[in-house]
């Protein structure tokens, strides 16, 4: 004769044991390890993004500028981390320079915590604190850096070289001395 089966008594069945808990916790501990160096690399990323971007942008309106043989401006205005292009146009009071609603013209924004600066010698300040440089109808351009940087202590430079119509991206670290000097 056999006894009949008795159910079992849930005992753990509520809860987790210490060996489950100790394995999730150092899955977790090998995951941010992994991650947390990489979330420095999103900025870094941002800021060759952004460097790029404004580097297409400096040899597209030097170009532009030589092709119609028109001045253009690029505006750069550093508390608002923003730039723009503008074209000299004639008007009542005489030749000033104008925004131009166009996509490459239009004012771009670079992404926070990026910072953006204008140095050189073609530099001109704007009473409102923004600076700007000239690209001339035949292609010239006064030496000038545009300076990025990601606010970690990591700065770019988009190079405006008076004689090559191709924007440089140049790395703090990476700039000749020589060319500073010509800069300043």
């Amino acid at each position: 004769m056999t006894t009949p089966a008795r159910p079992r008594a849930a005992s753990n069945a509520g809860g987790f044991t210490l060996l489950e808990l100790a394995v999730v916790m150092g899955l977790l501990g090998l995951l941010v390890a992994l991650l947390v160096p990489r979330l420095g690399l999103l900025g870094s990323a941002a800021l060759d993004s952004s460097a790029r971007r404004l580097a297409t942008r400096v040899q597209f309106l030097r170009e532009e500028a030589a092709l119609r043989s028109q001045w253009i401006r690029l505006a750069i205005d550093p508390r608002r981390g923003t730039y723009r292009a503008e074209r000299l146009v004639p008007t009542a009071s005489g030749v000033r320079f104008a925004p131009v609603d166009a996509p490459l013209y239009r004012e771009t924004t670079v992404p926070a915590p990026i910072g953006l600066a204008l140095e050189g010698l073609g530099m001109a300040e704007d009473v409102d604190g923004g600076v700007s440089t000239v690209f001339s109808p035949d292609g010239y351009a006064d030496p000038a850096l545009l300076w990025l940087d990601d606010g970690a202590g990591r700065r770019v430079a988009v190079v405006i070289d008076p004689v090559s119509t191709r924007a440089r991206i140049v790395d703090d670290d990476d700039l000749p001395p020589d060319l500073l000097r010509g800069m300043r």
